[in-house]
């Protein structure tokens, strides 16, 4: 659930940075955080329950990549200024993006190795 939860929380983020709510975006970001270390914490989880799965320690170093990535993208847009939101902010909601996506990617290659 905190998996799924971070994802949609990145979603509302893009959409409040495209309709220029920087503020909205930071607070997003920032309610992120601890939902983003949540599941990292339940990957870790798994992988501990889980001995020797490769996949397991991939998906606990995304989740660690991408909580990094959370409190960057905070840190950027936290002075709020008149200009609108920052290249880095920006930078990190797209790497946030794409560590989501290989994610996703590793929970598919892993669902067969379960079943």
């Amino acid at each position: 659930m905190a998996v799924e939860l971070t994802a949609g929380l990145l979603f509302a983020t893009a959409i409040s940075d495209a309709l220029g709510f920087a503020s909205v975006s930071f607070l997003l970001l920032l309610v992120g955080v601890p939902v983003c270390a949540t599941a990292g914490l339940v990957c870790l989880a798994r992988r501990v329950e889980a001995d020797r799965d490769p996949l397991g320690t991939l998906q606990s170093a995304l989740a660690g990549i991408l909580l990094a990535l959370f409190i960057v993208g905070a840190a950027a847009r936290a002075p709020m200024t008149a200009e609108g939101i920052p290249a880095v902010g920006s930078g990190a909601l797209a790497l946030a993006f794409l560590v989501l996506l290989c994610q996703a990617l590793v929970a598919l290659a892993a669902r067969p190795l379960r079943e």
